[in-house]
């Protein structure tokens, strides 16, 4: 009985001590340390979560460019605290302006398998770096 009692009233006291101390405000997760220093470093310097998010990409596409990068398109869905409204970023890539759907057909008008996917063909405009 007496060690319950110990256990316990240790309990007590770690728990209390525990509850004083000060979560942190942020947190931060990526491929890479670099990346997630940078997105650290955005957020001490008075940036919010988007702009973090941005830093963290921006050295990925340093870092790990056969990976991440501005090469690429992107959806975002922002929330606006002061305004309380939502903003949706579409930065989705795009065909290049000459591009047409017959270029992908073959002359019976039947789509060429892989045509779209690989080769010079299957290039987009970047998206990410117009948003």
């Amino acid at each position: 009985m007496k060690n319950i009692l110990l256990f316990l009233c240790l309990m007590t006291y770690c728990s209390t001590s525990f509850s004083q101390l000060k979560p942190p405000q942020a947190a931060i997760a990526s491929a890479h340390p670099l990346a997630t220093q940078a997105g650290l470093t955005a957020l001490k310097n008075g940036g919010n979560a988007f702009d973090a998010a941005v830093a963290v990409a921006a050295t990925l596409g340093v870092v790990e460019p056969y990976s991440s990068g501005l090469g690429g398109g992107a959806f975002w869905l922002l929330y606006h605290a002061k305004q309380n409204r939502f903003v949706f970023i579409d930065s989705r890539e795009t065909a290049p302006g000459k591009a047409r759907e017959k270029m992908y057909l073959d002359r019976h008008g039947q789509v060429i398998p892989g045509l779209s996917l690989n080769g010079p063909l299957s290039a987009a405009i970047p998206g990410e770096p117009a948003a």
